[in-house]
């Protein structure tokens, strides 16, 4: 168990360098064309079960696009009530021959299968896909400045980050913490030569996404899997760090760790195909891809299970040896190696704004509060567990999930460790002992912190869906022949 422990605090050291390392690099400029391209693109619009007025904002938002070569296509997958899609139909009507829709039902392969899919429909002469997700809208310039980074013939990929317009002062921990992931790794990846695609404002060379087969259907997130495979096929990506597209953050604690728990496991998933192209891509781009792809994945399964067992051998009728200590003290270690170097990772990411330590302790508690979730997602590497895609649900319910239901793992395994506290402090230990217990329980009950931050989004998305149901309300009541 030692050595196993020893194996495990070893790989969190390495992936924490990893981290640390490609924290210091400076803002990357990645090249462009000094003219305008006039290339054809196909703009790939998945949905399923989504709000139709958030989906037809998105659409007005790509009708005034200043690139004039594109069509947009729509596919609605597996949307059981025709109330929720036939609007959206009947809207794009009037949009003109540009945008086409498309609705299938009981489609295989989640929103990889829906793209595979809809691209057997893309013009001929496109010579580029991007992929926009149904809550986003991006800004008319959007394509121009996209295909001006295509500046050679192996550049596959332009990327832009993910920015949310439901983001309030109340809410602001929440998208600190997805800003560190684009601020930090994927300016990283320009450096290393590793981009991944994040999934929406991506713009692909459609001849290289055909070559890798598509999008792969069995993958969680099939974003970073084809980034992968594209390295592979010898092509590259680049990640341009301006704001785009705005598309809305998950509006309460289930919606937000289903979104989490697909991230997670799907990169994990990654890992996996990553090891298998060992020494078939660069050094460089694979240890880039590494730190990368454990972005959203934690090393403290092992640690929580020494501790959680340790609670136990701290009862006085049980001898406690020098092998048990040993233990505690390598896991502990490997707890505060994880705390110490993402809190570094979130004052990188946001250097320069005000309050720069207050706004980066509260965005690494709220990545602290999923670290279980992300522990446990490593299990898919180890042990090949399956999972099934989770979509982020952004429709606003009635009625708030139950917080119990989301949290009672992080709820049974922190009260544990808070008795762990206890009886360090009752029955006398060393001080290490106390300190693991203490800060591996904070970690874990800060999940509610992570609730009470993601709760105000729910408020002022229930604005912007009033607000849109104002404005296309015609088109909601409008009946299709």
């Amino acid at each position: 168990m030692i050595v196993i422990l020893v194996a495990n605090a070893a790989a969190v050291i390495i992936l924490s360098s990893l981290q640390i390392f490609s924290a210091i690099f400076p803002r990357s400029e990645p090249g462009r064309l000094n003219t305008s391209s006039h290339a054809f693109v196909s703009i790939l619009v998945p949905s399923y079960n989504e709000p139709p007025t958030l989906l037809m904002y998105t659409l007005d938002a790509l009708s005034r696009l200043e690139h004039d070569n594109f069509e947009v296509l729509i596919i609605d997958n597996n949307t059981k009530d025709s109330e929720i899609w036939r609007p959206v139909e009947s809207y794009v009507r009037t949009l003109g021959e540009k945008f086409r829709f498309f609705h299938v039902d009981n489609l295989p392969g989640f929103k990889a299968g829906a793209l595979n899919r809809v691209l057997q429909f893309a013009n001929p002469k496109s010579e580029y896909a991007a992929v926009i997700d149904a809550d986003y809208e991006v800004e008319p310039e959007f394509l121009t400045a996209a295909l001006s980074y295509f500046t050679g013939e192996d550049i596959a990929l332009v990327q832009f980050p993910q920015q949310y317009r439901n983001c309030v002062k109340a809410n602001q921990p929440i998208a600190d913490e997805y800003r560190h992931f684009f601020k930090i790794y994927m300016n990283m990846a320009n450096h290393m030569d590793c981009v991944p695609s994040t999934g929406t404002v991506s713009v692909y060379l459609l001849d290289a996404l055909r070559r890798i087969g598509g999008f792969r259907e069995k993958a969680l997130t099939e974003d970073a899997d084809a980034g992968l495979r594209l390295y592979a096929a010898d092509y590259r990506g680049v990640y341009v760090d301006r704001s785009i597209g705005y598309g809305l953050m998950p509006y309460d604690i289930e919606a937000y760790r289903k979104q989490k728990n697909r991230w997670a496991i799907g990169n994990a998933q990654s890992i996996k195909s990553l090891f298998s192209l060992y020494g078939k891509i660069p050094f460089r781009s694979w240890l880039g891809f590494l730190a990368n792809l454990t972005a959203w994945n934690h090393l403290n399964f092992l640690p929580f299970a020494v501790l959680a067992a340790y609670t136990i051998v701290l009862i006085p009728f049980i001898s406690t040896t020098v092998s048990h200590q040993g233990l505690l003290t390598i896991a502990s270690l490997s707890i505060f190696i994880t705390l110490a170097s993402k809190f570094a990772l979130f004052v990188v990411s946001l250097r320069g704004q005000k309050k720069v330590l207050r706004r980066a302790f509260k965005a690494f508690i709220v990545h602290m509060g999923m670290t279980l979730l992300y522990s446990e997602a490593l299990g898919v590497l180890l042990f090949g567990t399956k999972s099934g895609f989770e979509r982020t649900n952004k429709f606003i319910l009635s009625k708030m999930p139950s917080l119990l239901k989301n949290s009672y793992r992080e709820l049974i395994l922190g009260a544990w460790f808070a008795i762990g506290v206890a009886e360090a402090v009752l029955w006398g230990t060393r001080p290490i002992t106390i300190i693991a217990f203490l800060v591996s329980s904070l970690m874990l009950l800060s999940f509610y912190y992570v609730a009470w931050k993601i709760a105000p989004t729910k408020t002022y998305s229930k604005k912007i869906l009033a607000d849109l149901e104002h404005e296309y309300q015609p088109y909601l009541t409008s009946k299709i022949t």
